[in-house]
């Protein structure tokens, strides 16, 4: 808060008004609330509308800082909130329960292929081809599975389009 001089230029209300591009009542309520002191009766000085003006937008600026900083606070709770109530719930499931899940019916997939061949046909020239054909589909279905695993340890949730890509 400012301190009243007697020394130095001294301009009214209706010039600290115009000054700060307020309205007369704006200028008397800072002098109300403590930011400017009067000099003499109608006037204040110079330095101190700027002084008391300034102190006004600082308080103003830390306010605002702070409502922002409880504002941001407040959402981060909210969405924490959410996720647990979407987990209680089976919308949404941990990243290591989805990874491991994944895993065993690759490796289930993997197992029953893997013996198909010889179940099917007896000749070799015939089972090295299907063999082929087998361990082909396989090798694209870990490349789309390694794809599908980054997107989503990126948090890529559109899984379709990295499959197109």
């Amino acid at each position: 808060m400012s301190e009243p001089r007697t020394r130095g230029q001294t301009i009214t209300v209706s010039q600290a008004a115009a000054l700060l591009g307020r309205s007369d009542r704006w200028v008397q309520g800072l002098v109300k609330s403590g930011y400017m002191d009067r000099a003499q009766r109608g006037e204040y000085t110079l330095v101190g509308v700027i002084r008391g003006a300034l102190a006004y937008y600082e308080d103003q600026l830390s306010k605002n800082n702070k409502a922002a900083v409880a504002s941001r606070a407040t959402e981060a709770r909210t969405r924490e909130i959410e996720l647990r109530i979407q987990e209680r719930s089976r919308e949404l499931i941990p990243m290591e329960d989805a990874k491991a899940v994944v895993g065993e019916m690759a490796a289930l997939v993997r197992a029953e292929l893997a013996g198909l061949a010889a179940r099917y046909t007896r000749d070799m020239e015939a089972r090295r081809a299907l063999e082929e054909v087998i361990d082909g589909a396989l090798g694209r279905i870990a490349g789309a599975a390694d794809k599908a695993g980054a997107a989503l340890v990126a948090g890529s949730s559109d899984l379709e389009a990295e499959r197109e890509t």
